[in-house]
């Protein structure tokens, strides 16, 4: 028997937390998928524990005729997925009517990257000395330096930096923990805000190495607009979000002949599969010095 949407909701939050360990962001994307396909199930008149394929299929083509790309209608089949196989557990349904739904055809695009002389204008142009141009320094050497993800970034402690061995160690995905190495310009740039520009932004006794002007963790926001700021800086005018910098990463390395198993251990991929695309992007650059020198071409 389904409780009310409130309750049902909350059920299926404390599942996807103890039963599947997902993180709080999966949690609330998968949360938010499911409560749009219940208010479409309400205006549809549908019964949760009647619902069935085409429930599913079609509350998924109203979101495509509306303009969701693949990769969100991807993810919000997932989210309701995840709630079938909860209620089939629960014995709420004798069937999942998900089970033979097939996710959307996703396209490969190519990620967006900078160049080595964009990233290296970028980060050289933060050259003044208050304890903003330090930090901010330190922070896009890091996140450029170790290929991490905003939320491997903000989250990282005074105590995930090693110097002596060159590494730093990352929380990810789904909790899991992983070594990185970094070069020495980055842990020389950590050391200095650390040693002389931390206590500017510290309000309060606070773990995480990178803080705001309040002295809190950052947000993402916070890392946004410091990439975008000194982008400006730096005259570079591409339409920039954080996650190129860990694009750039994985670019650079490939192209300087890094191997794929590599790649895939320092940037966290589960699956090598996802660290495949990278290859798609030196392959374009071959294919452009190739049209450039090739007499036949």
């Amino acid at each position: 028997m389904i409780s009310s949407k409130n309750g049902l909701l909350l059920d299926f939050k404390n599942y996807l937390l103890t039963e599947k360990g997902c993180s709080d962001l999966t949690v609330d994307a998968y949360l938010n998928d499911v409560n749009q396909f219940l208010i479409y199930c309400e205006d549809k008149n549908i019964e949760l524990n009647n619902s069935d394929e085409s429930s599913v299929e079609n509350f998924l083509k109203e979101l495509s005729m509306a303009g969701i790309n693949g990769r969100s209608l991807s993810r919000k089949l997932t989210s309701i997925k995840n709630l079938y196989d909860f209620l089939y557990r629960e014995k709420i349904i004798d069937k999942d009517p998900t089970e033979n739904i097939l996710p959307p055809k996703l396209s490969k695009n190519l990620p967006d990257y900078l160049t080595v002389e964009e990233v290296s204008s970028i980060l050289n142009s933060i050259n003044g000395e208050t304890p903003y141009d330090k930090r901010d320094r330190a922070i896009l050497e890091t996140m450029y330096g170790a290929g991490l993800r905003v939320s491997e970034l903000i989250n990282l402690k005074l105590e995930s930096v090693f110097y002596e061995e060159s590494f730093i160690k990352v929380l990810g995905k789904r909790m899991k923990e992983r070594i990185v190495p970094l070069n020495q310009i980055a842990l020389k740039s950590i050391e200095e805000y650390l040693k002389k520009y931390r206590s500017f932004f510290e309000k309060e006794k606070s773990e995480f190495l990178f803080l705001s002007r309040r002295g809190k963790k950052l947000t993402r926001m916070d890392v946004w607009n410091i990439l975008r700021k000194r982008a400006k800086d730096a005259g570079i005018e591409k339409e920039l979000h954080p996650h190129i910098l860990r694009h750039s990463f994985a670019t650079h390395l490939i192209e300087g002949g890094a191997d794929l198993r590599s790649v895939q251990e320092m940037l966290g991929h589960s699956s090598i599969i996802t660290t495949e695309i990278y290859t798609h992007v030196n392959q374009k650059q071959l294919t452009k010095i190739y049209d450039t020198f090739h007499p036949r071409s």
